[in-house]
């Protein structure tokens, strides 16, 4: 028994030398992008497109956008790099909000 422990561990030591990830060079994919939802105010009261979907993420900086239609269930979950659209019946954007 205590031979197999020192086997698997032995080669668990192994594979882990053998990782080439690099640490020096820090990720910039890993750097959140936070959301200002005051510069894509400008979309409140127009009607929701793809096209209006990329001008308000790139006003405001986020990472990832999210578009809410009334009804729809969504988490409650903040995150500083999402910016929420917010929809009427009408696909009008009605409020615009980061979280």
């Amino acid at each position: 028994m205590f031979t197999r422990i020192l086997l698997v561990s032995a080669a668990t030591l192994a594979l882990a030398a053998c990782s080439s990830v690099d640490l020096s060079e820090p990720d910039n994919n890993a750097i959140p992008r936070i959301c200002n939802a005051d510069n894509a105010s400008h979309v409140t009261g127009k009607r929701m497109t793809t096209a209006l979907e990329q001008e308000a993420k790139r006003a405001s900086g986020a990472g990832i956008i999210r578009v809410i239609r009334p009804g729809q269930m969504v988490t409650k979950d903040y995150r500083s790099e999402r910016l929420n659209l917010q929809l009427n019946d009408h696909d009008t954007v009605v409020r615009v909000y980061c979280g």
